[in-house]
């Protein structure tokens, strides 16, 4: 039995204007950057980005226009009209911005042939932990840099 599937190319442009039309088929693409590691592999891990259709929720991953660049990160703070995001492995958030200038959900991602669902209470309830513990990871990163540097000094290489 064959599955007959059409694959279509659009520019990012006119997905984003027909995603505020909210006449947007699901895209799915693999992220060119580093900020969502380890949740999402970069040019490995394809994720599937469908238009927005309800409210915001901590914890989403979302597809954003910031200046000229598209950028996918985690819901982490929301205000009246206002939202603020934060890649999983970023030091710090996005500055706060218009909830309109979110384009898309990412309701899942492939890894090694196995789909995972990002849209599901658990996979933001995950989310909300991974962004609750940053202080721990930038503390765990510092001392690990630091461990480096002394590393180094003590066992320089010749």
């Amino acid at each position: 039995m064959t599955q007959d599937t059409k694959t279509r190319s659009i520019p990012m442009e006119q997905w984003c204007d027909m995603a505020r039309e909210g006449a947007a088929p699901p895209v799915t693409i693999c992220l060119e950057g580093e900020s969502m590691r380890p949740l999402i592999r970069r040019g490995k891990d394809p994720v599937t980005i469908v238009p927005l259709t309800r409210s915001l929720m901590k914890g989403d991953v979302v597809l954003f226009r910031l200046g000229e660049r598209y950028v996918v990160h985690r819901v982490w703070r929301l205000q009246e009209g206002l939202v603020q995001t934060f890649g999983d492995n970023c030091w710090n958030p996005e500055p706060w911005f218009p909830v309109q200038q979110v384009l898309g959900q990412v309701v899942k991602y492939s890894r090694n042939g196995r789909i995972r669902r990002l849209d599901t209470p658990v996979a933001r309830a995950w989310g909300r932990l991974w962004m609750a513990i940053h202080p721990i990871r930038k503390c765990y990163k510092r001392l690990r840099a630091l461990a480096g540097r002394c590393y180094r000094k003590v066992f320089p290489k010749r």
